[in-house]
């Protein structure tokens, strides 16, 4: 899994690779769906920078803490 910091987030089901989901964009680059919290089921998000997500270091955001805590434009552009 390509998810550098996934052992620091202990209660997220993360979806396979082959099941990341392009929905928008952030700071310039791509916003991947990769998985779902287990309690309320929040949205689990990595950005990319590339058409390739698996061949980069990915890094797992809460999209609900990325949205209160960024300075940077987020722009949802699909159903999550």
């Amino acid at each position: 899994m390509p998810i550098q910091n996934c052992s620091c987030l202990t209660d997220v089901s993360f979806f396979p690779e082959t099941d990341f989901k392009l929905i928008g964009e952030y700071a310039g680059q791509k916003l991947l769906l990769i998985g779902k919290s287990n309690g309320y089921g929040d949205p689990i998000v990595a950005t990319s920078a590339t058409s390739k997500p698996s061949q980069e270091k990915l890094y797992a955001y809460d999209l609900y803490e990325l949205m209160k805590c960024s300075q940077e434009e987020i722009k949802i552009s699909e159903k999550i």
